[in-house]
């Protein structure tokens, strides 16, 4: 049924605002949805804690620290219904969130995509109808400003595509979107229905985070490279390109990573000369390349 909704809740280390995270999803006073918090093995755990305090709540403990896509994914596969929305447990949901979402769901049952996205509040769109399908080209040009909070439709997404988000722990979901977008067309209701909070010094934007985790994060601008440079190319969109190398160079650099970053640079290179300039990077130290980047980042 449409009207039955399943919600995961992804968890680590943040006992309080996943209190908080819950709290806005009881206040909806909207019977017919499951909760399903998925701990990414927060220590000390929280879980006995969690339950006595929310009974109905199914709670799942992960073994071990494996990022919030493992985690998505396992929530995604233990949901008993067939929509499933996604939150972190630093957002809320704001007032009349589920019967906004049922709304939209009955009033187009025949809409067939693996995911439906509604705006959190800190997004913006480049357009003012209700409803829009998003292409490939359309992400890439950074249409979509800001985040938005995603309703999984698992009859599809774990259908023959077999859907999944990036087994990464710094999230990269955006190589899942990139290729729903190719597949099927990613869709967004112009409605806000989560208010992303900002006091939690844990976002993927935090810079000590993005050093600490630098390996990772030039993995993600290469899985993007790798899995799209002909779709990108095919799009005509160098800049988007272009960028992403010099993500890929940037982070491999911050990662003491010199040779690999070199390769990049080189490919970088072969089809925008001017980029040649960041060659100089390469004779500096890689404590001094953090440090610029720091002054950089907080300019």
């Amino acid at each position: 049924m449409i009207n039955e909704m399943s919600v995961v809740i992804t968890t680590y280390n943040r006992p309080e605002l996943l209190k908080r995270c819950i709290e806005s999803i009881y206040s909806q006073n909207y019977s017919l949805i499951e909760i399903i918090v998925v701990d990414d093995h927060s220590v000390p755990s929280y879980k006995n804690t969690i339950i006595d305090m929310y009974p109905n709540i199914k709670y799942i403990y992960q073994k071990e620290n494996r990022g919030p896509g493992i985690a998505r994914n396992k929530g995604i596969k233990l949901a008993r219904n067939n929509f499933v929305i996604l939150i972190d447990d630093d957002d809320i949901f704001i007032e009349g969130a589920f019967n906004e979402i049922k709304k939209f769901l009955s009033n187009n049952s025949d809409l067939n995509y693996p995911v439906f996205n509604f705006l959190r509040s800190n997004a913006k769109l480049d357009y003012n109808k209700y409803f829009f399908i998003y292409s490939f080209s359309n992400l890439i040009e950074g249409s979509i400003v800001g985040d938005v909070t995603h309703i999984i439709n698992k009859r599809i997404f774990e259908g023959e595509n077999q859907y999944k988000f990036p087994n990464s722990r710094i999230g990269a979901e955006l190589l899942l979107w990139y290729r729903i977008a190719i597949d099927y067309g990613y869709p967004v209701i112009n409605k806000i229905i989560v208010n992303l909070m900002d006091d939690s010094d844990e976002r993927l934007t935090n810079i000590n985070r993005q050093v600490k985790n630098a390996p990772d994060f030039a993995k993600y601008q290469i899985d993007i490279i790798d899995n799209f440079e002909e779709e990108i190319i095919k799009v005509n969109n160098l800049s988007f390109l272009v960028t992403k190398y010099k993500g890929a160079i940037t982070y491999l650099l911050l990662a003491g990573k010199k040779k690999e970053a070199f390769k990049f640079w080189k490919r970088l290179c072969s089809f925008s000369k001017k980029q040649i300039v960041l060659g100089l990077l390469f004779l500096l130290p890689t404590k001094l390349i953090v440090l610029l980047f720091y002054r950089f980042r907080n300019s």
